[in-house]
């Protein structure tokens, strides 16, 4: 069994708003290979590249509306099926993006 890591969140933000930032925190993680793929509607997907630590990954993000803002689903899971050793690389996928989508990550950002 591959070794995968999963944590949801909600943001007080509209979901498009969401949406855009996850597209772009993922277009900004290092090791992103090739393009970010929507597979179904409020869902993105990326592949990153084999690193001294893993095989590479592959994470998905769900973006759906909810009643007091947006849930977000970030999966990061290893890209070879019979890696069952992460050493922590998809919870720090996972902690990246999360960190990303936080309404204060945005602020910052913007500022001049």
């Amino acid at each position: 069994m591959r070794a995968s890591y999963e944590e949801t969140m909600t943001v007080p933000l509209a979901a498009a708003d969401v949406w855009q930032r996850a597209f772009e925190v993922l277009r900004s993680q290092q090791g992103a290979a090739g393009s970010i793929a929507t597979s179904r509607p409020g869902v993105l997907c990326a592949s990153f590249k084999t690193k001294w630590r893993s095989w590479g990954e592959r994470i998905t993000v769900q973006v759906g509306q909810a009643s007091d803002g947006t849930v977000v689903r970030i999966r990061s899971a290893c890209a070879f099926p019979l890696q069952a050793f992460d050493w922590g690389r998809n919870k720090g996928n996972v902690q990246q993006i999360r960190a990303g989508l936080e309404p204060s990550a945005r602020s910052e950002g913007n500022r001049s």
